[in-house]
């Protein structure tokens, strides 16, 4: 019993010099943190951008609404949650590399930004599948081509498999004050 009480200051201490050896701002001079962070701010806005505008131009065309095409919009949307939530929330993190928005914000950007990252992954994968049906079975996808309800419960899968893949876990692990 005394041997475990000696241990755990050891290995708070070993934790310790862990996280200190892993912050980039002891590695890094104060004109590379802010090269670091102009960076990372500006390829944030560049994903907001860039996402906003194949949002923008499948509501602007009607010629763009085809079944194929809902999944590059599933795709922008979800790029598009990581460029406006997770980037912004992850940069002062990466920079200093200690969590100064709480405990809470932290379990919800754990959340998002799975769930987002996961999504686009997953569409990523589906836009292959339907490029890969387009080419092999090409009579019978162009006969489904208007049936919008198959793509529907597909984009609708994508984010509920990528929230059960990860998402339970996050909140268990909350819930049970693990992963401090």
């Amino acid at each position: 019993m005394h041997n475990s009480t000696t241990e755990i200051p050891h290995a708070a201490e070993t934790h310790n010099e862990t996280w200190s050896s892993q912050a980039p701002s002891s590695e890094f001079s104060l004109g590379v943190l802010a090269l670091l962070a102009f960076l990372m701010v500006l390829l944030c806005l560049v994903t907001i951008l860039g996402n906003v505008l194949v949002i923008l131009a499948f509501i602007m065309d009607r010629n763009l609404r085809h079944r194929s095409n809902y999944f590059f919009l599933n795709l922008a949307v979800s790029d598009f949650a990581v460029g406006v939530f997770c980037m912004p929330l992850y940069i002062p993190y990466a920079l200093t590399g200690t969590w100064h928005l709480g405990r809470s914000l932290c379990k919800l950007w754990l959340v998002m930004d799975y769930l987002m990252c996961t999504a686009s992954v997953f569409n990523i994968v589906l836009i292959s599948y339907d490029r890969f049906l387009s080419v092999t079975k090409a009579v019978s996808y162009r006969a489904q081509q208007g049936i919008m309800s198959s793509s529907a419960i597909k984009m609708v899968a994508i984010w509920v498999l990528a929230f059960l893949l990860y998402g339970p876990a996050i909140l268990r692990g909350a819930a049970s004050g693990a992963g401090h």
